[in-house]
């Protein structure tokens, strides 16, 4: 085990945190948790007596809890009054979400104590077993099913999700992101104005198509690392960027991420995309099939300058293997979408890594 009881430096405080919660109850362990892209910090807590779970989460928290793009588009001018994780998860509670329950929280601390969904994560399960992969992906969607229609649906509209929405402004913020990570600082050079051009072209184009899109509560990042499993059911973590977007938002996120379409497949992702609207009571009819493709490729394009920015700017290169995977699916979009400008013509010109097996059979 990683034991960090006494070379972590905010054992004490999480000591500390435990024990006003469950009084006689002692921290034995600390372990570290992989936390994604993300900038907090997540350990396992194992406890003995005074009535507290055998194990905890405890989400170490950074900064405001606010994602970049919304602090730099200022989309909240005044000071939150809550931490963007507890509001959103206030809000998931009272629909009925599958998501963690919170134990205690001490903002001063820079701790909060979560309940323990256990390690297995949708992508891992699916990756060590294939063929569960189309039933698993389908139940994942069910639990979707509940944020947007309960979650779209509340009456509560007080939550900093329905304070921030995708629209132009934050979909050119992302794919201006790609732009400067992604191409740019990947590179280490600007881009030609005319390459420029080209690339915002066909940024406008497709930003223009989402306009008028329904929108609905959407999780943002919504995949096979941030659903837990407990047996075959859902469990729903990071959820704290939640905000208003179209639904296909969420299905490119849970069916296009990363190297998500080593496993599922095109053929499948149409059964799970028909399954999804099912479970609504609609249909996917040519609108929302160009809509989820649309935003599959900005999706795509904008986890490309995501990844960047986590390998340069946070120092963190892990993510880079997945790069190569989400260029595929950033090429494959590129081509179904048929965009007009420059976009087609300048990825292509571009140095990109590939896949080991790529070309292979």
């Amino acid at each position: 085990m990683d034991d960090r009881m006494t070379s972590d430096a905010v054992a004490p405080a999480i000591a500390a945190v435990v024990a006003r919660r469950w009084p006689g109850a002692r921290v034995t362990a600390l372990a570290h948790v992989a936390g994604d892209f993300s900038a907090r910090r997540y350990l396992r807590a194992r406890t003995t007596d005074g009535d507290a779970p055998a194990t905890i989460v405890v989400m170490v928290l950074a900064g405001s809890g606010l994602p970049l793009s919304s602090e730099e588009l200022c989309i909240f001018p005044e000071p939150l009054r809550e931490l963007p994780f507890l509001d959103v998860h206030r809000l998931l509670t009272s629909i009925g979400a599958a998501v963690p329950a919170v134990y205690a929280a001490d903002l001063d601390a820079g701790i909060l104590l979560l309940e323990d969904g256990g390690d297995v994560v949708l992508w891992d399960r699916v990756a060590k077993a294939p063929r569960d992969a189309e039933r698993l992906y389908a139940r994942a969607l069910e639990a979707l099913v509940v944020l947007h229609e309960r979650g779209t649906a509340s009456r509560d509209r007080t939550s900093i999700a329905f304070g921030q929405r995708f629209d132009d402004r934050l979909y050119r913020w992302e794919l201006e992101h790609f732009l400067e990570w992604g191409v740019e600082r990947r590179l280490g050079a600007p881009l030609a104005a005319r390459a420029r051009a080209g690339f915002e072209a066909s940024f406008a184009a497709l930003t223009a198509e989402l306009a008028d899109a329904p929108l609905v509560l959407s999780h943002r990042d919504y995949h096979g690392w941030n659903i837990l499993l407990r047996g075959d059911d859902p469990f729903i973590i990071d959820f704290q960027d939640a905000l208003l977007a179209p639904p296909e938002y969420d299905l490119a996120s849970l069916l296009t991420d990363r190297v998500t379409p080593r496993i599922v497949s095109a053929p499948m992702v149409d059964r799970l995309r028909a399954h999804y609207w099912r479970l609504r009571g609609g249909a996917d009819d040519a609108a929302s099939a160009r809509r989820y493709r649309l935003l599959a490729l900005q999706r795509a394009l904008k986890v490309i300058g995501r990844i960047q920015y986590v390998a340069l700017a946070k120092e963190k290169p892990a993510p880079l293997a997945f790069l190569p995977d989400v260029v595929a699916t950033a090429r494959r979009f590129i081509a179904e979408t048929a965009l007009p400008g420059g976009l087609a013509d300048e990825f292509a010109a571009l140095p990109w890594p590939e896949r080991a097996d790529a070309g292979s059979s």
